[in-house]
């Protein structure tokens, strides 16, 4: 007969007063409820007369846990007061298989092997039981063998296929292997066996989370709720899903979660979050001040972090920046996000007169980052502070890193990339970066213009003709309209009569340009007394 995973709620609310069954207290653990369910089995070891799964089980929260002195004072404790009684590792094999555990966590892994063996070894490897949970406890510890526990798992199914926690076990170990498709066979095989089995559901969608492919996870999270409405590691998924996207619908989950869940002070730290994504910043400051005033020292650094987001969002740069300081005093540098690094450099910016302090902040944001996104907006941050610094041969260089991440990058990086280098006096680079902007914008006048301007102060002697003929495509680019590019055309004309004049000998070729240039402005002096020599000189006979 299939067994039936299926948990009503009544059951969670009314359990936890009433029941006193190791059973009761697995039932638990299957929803995660590790403290209720450690309460449960404190109390019914407490009374006498526990079965050795009691102490089995207890212990195996207390490794989960990570608290190993515990776990292995209630295996010793277990032990000794079952070795009085007629207790062996063919009759009672689980917390054996829970000492071996314990030994693989302090590392001891050749005992813990040689226990597991014997242990397993006593029940001929036919228990079913006994062949899930050390494969568990290999799956669960870093020191374990995952391909041992696949052995074992298969061994556990021969014995008893219509458990579907063997096969989610067997796809968690596949899971641990990063073999994705053998892990969904086999969370498909347990719902196979028992279709509401909410655990391999979840499980599924931990998987494709992994991908990053929402629209099936959460489709295999919404499955394992319909199923099972209280199942908290689902409403908990579904919770942090919409915290990104829909706050109303993240409150709503997270409202399920805290009710399903055990009692945690994480869940006033949530509450907290959620307000601030939700925007809610005066509530979200007063929260955490609050949580603050209760935990004291114990509070967590995050705190300080949530209020100076807030206080930034609400234009208290100054109180943000006190907040971030003590953020970053309490916190780990290991738990600190690029995120919060760059909250204090923009808070940084803001406030100080030396740039580059903030430079510093956002450089160690930028070292921590690994979404291109978020390193392309550090990057763009950098660029303009050494702008504003007047440190343009810097800013070209973050000027090129941001051309280069970005993934469609637009003319207008390429012209400030281009601008950078060539206030900077690095023409000859200025050059190349506005040959590409004339590439891909030759309806644009800015690469012929920047070209031109580059090539002519590369030829400061105009010997070599650098710039010509890139100031006579501009010329052929916006010649047409005179009145908005009087002032260009001038240039250009200038630039052009002088190579003439100066470098070809061509007197004809130059007069036109400064023909050219009173055309546009009848009464500039220097282009009349130019044109007046370039006559005298034609008539003279001299040049070409």
């Amino acid at each position: 007969m299939k067994k039936i995973f299926v948990f009503i709620a009544a059951l969670l609310s009314i359990g936890l007063a009433k029941a006193q069954s190791v059973d009761d207290a697995k039932k638990l653990l299957y929803y995660e409820r590790f403290e209720s369910a450690k309460d449960m089995l404190n109390t019914i070891i407490s009374k006498g007369g526990a079965p050795p799964e009691a102490w089995y089980w207890l212990g195996e929260i207390y490794l989960h846990q990570d608290k190993i002195d515990s776990a292995e004072k209630v295996f010793r404790e277990g032990t000794i007061y079952f070795s009085k009684q007629d207790y062996s590792k063919k009759k009672n094999p689980l917390l054996f298989i829970g000492n071996a555990h314990l030994l693989l966590r302090l590392g001891k892994t050749t005992e813990a092997k040689q226990l597991f063996e014997e242990t397993l070894a006593e029940v001929k490897y036919k228990n079913a039981k006994a062949l899930l949970e050390a494969a568990k406890a290999n799956l669960q510890s870093a020191q374990g063998d995952s391909l041992w526990a696949i052995e074992l798992l298969q061994k556990a199914i021969r014995r008893d296929k219509n458990n579907p926690e063997i096969y989610t076990s067997l796809g968690d170990a596949y899971r641990k292997m990063v073999d994705g498709s053998n892990a969904v066979v086999n969370y498909d095989k347990a719902l196979e066996v028992e279709p509401t089995y909410a655990e391999a559901m979840y499980k599924k969608g931990k998987i494709y989370k992994t991908q990053n492919n929402p629209e099936i996870y959460v489709e295999n999270f919404s499955r394992a709720l319909a199923a099972d409405p209280v199942y908290a590691p689902a409403l908990y998924e579904m919770y942090y899903h919409y915290y990104f996207r829909d706050v109303t619908k993240a409150a709503n989950f997270l409202d399920a979660y805290i009710k399903n869940s055990d009692v945690s002070p994480e869940h006033v730290y949530m509450i907290a979050d959620l307000t601030y994504v939700s925007k809610k910043w005066d509530t979200a400051i007063r929260q955490a001040k609050n949580i603050l005033k209760i935990e004291g020292d114990s509070a967590q650094p995050r705190l300080y972090k949530l209020i100076a987001y807030s206080q930034a969002a609400l234009g208290d740069s100054a109180t943000a920046l006190k907040n971030m300081n003590e953020y970053f005093s309490r916190q780990p540098d290991s738990a600190v996000v690029p995120k919060d690094f760059a909250m204090k450099a923009v808070l940084l910016e803001k406030l100080e007169d030396d740039k580059t302090i903030a430079l510093e902040w956002y450089k160690k944001a930028l070292a921590r980052e690994k979404n291109p996104a978020d390193s392309l907006e550090y990057i763009v941050s950098l660029a303009n502070i050494q702008n504003k610094l007047g440190h343009r041969d810097r800013e070209a260089i973050w000027r090129e890193k941001a051309y280069q991440l970005k993934q469609q990058p637009t003319n207008l990086d390429l012209y400030k990339w281009g601008m950078a280098l060539y206030s900077s006096e690095n023409f000859s680079k200025a050059d190349s970066v506005f040959a590409i902007y004339q590439d891909k914008y030759p309806a644009h006048i800015h690469g012929y213009l920047w070209r031109a301007r580059s090539n002519a102060l590369i030829d400061t002697t105009m010997q070599q003709g650098l710039a010509v003929p890139h100031y006579t495509k501009l010329v052929e680019l916006i010649g047409k309209d005179t009145a908005t590019n009087k002032p260009l055309l001038v240039r250009a004309y200038e630039y052009l009569g002088a190579y003439e004049a100066n470098t070809t000998k061509d007197f004809s070729a130059s007069l036109e340009y400064y023909d050219k240039i009173l055309a546009l402005e009848p009464g500039n002096d220097e282009a009349k007394k130019n044109a007046e020599l370039l006559e005298k000189w034609i008539q003279d006979g001299k040049g070409q």
